[in-house]
């Protein structure tokens, strides 16, 4: 089962052995390739992309494939064998508002569940730091982090209140970033964690300053181990932003 929205994918297999039923070990970057690659093909003008794919595969080598273009997805946590999912998380509304820029739909091909999700809620936040993080308010850099932090809670905010948690967030705002910025405004965020003793110094990346986040990603495994040691900050600061959320009234 493969589920791709707005700047995340993820991907859950069930395969049945002699013995046993086990979970494969996570795919590897090719493989999600081949999945984005497929979807953004198959995306029409009209009705945007489908969220969730399915491939079944039998052991003659025999398969299907189904896709979902209209139900609301979620991230799938664990699957069985005919991929549906067993266990999951749910999508954050700011995927869902990336998604459609990203494959605009017609307002026939918005299913309902779609346009209930992107009606703004209006969070209100304190400005409140943790002791740890609150050096981080002295670097333009780490406040529009919070920015998209909040952005991030915001989006995954319905009628029946705060719908996400911690890692969801934090996940979100990963996601962001691999996507959207260069090496060089990654690595600024490093230093200045790094700074305060937030991660590890671990070694220098070889990636130009001006290089796509997510192609050095992919080819600078030095610069993945930096990019990866942010995101405990990001998990501290989302539940950080969470706690700062001001109850309705």
């Amino acid at each position: 089962m493969f589920v791709d929205v707005g700047v995340t994918s993820r991907l859950q297999r069930a395969v049945l052995r002699e013995t046993s039923l086990v979970y494969s070990p996570p795919a590897d970057l090719t493989e999600y390739q081949a999945w984005i690659d497929l979807r953004e093909l198959m995306a029409d003008d009209s009705h945007g992309a489908w969220f969730s794919g399915r491939l079944h595969l039998e052991q003659t080598g025999a398969y299907r494939f189904e896709f979902d273009w209209d139900s609301e997805p979620s991230w799938p946590v664990e699957v069985d064998l005919d991929g549906n999912i067993v266990k999951s998380e749910r999508v954050e509304t700011s995927q869902f508002r990336e998604d459609l820029q990203r494959y605009p739909r017609t307002a026939e091909f918005i299913p309902s569940w779609l346009g209930e999700r992107l009606v703004p809620t209006g969070l209100r936040f304190a400005d409140t730091w943790l002791e740890e993080f609150r050096a981080l308010a002295d670097h333009p850099n780490w406040l529009i982090v919070r920015d998209m932090l909040r952005d991030a809670v915001q989006a995954g905010t319905d009628d029946r209140g705060v719908a996400v948690g911690a890692d969801q967030v934090a996940e979100v705002v990963s996601s962001e970033l691999a996507a959207s910025t260069t090496v060089g405004q990654i690595e600024r965020l490093y230093r200045d964690a790094t700074g305060l003793g937030l991660v590890p110094n671990l070694p220098e990346a070889s990636s130009e300053s001006s290089t796509k986040t997510r192609n050095a990603l992919l080819a600078d495994e030095a610069f993945r181990e930096r990019f990866d040691a942010l995101f405990q900050p990001l998990l501290s600061l989302a539940a950080q932003e969470l706690g700062n959320v001001v109850p309705a009234h």
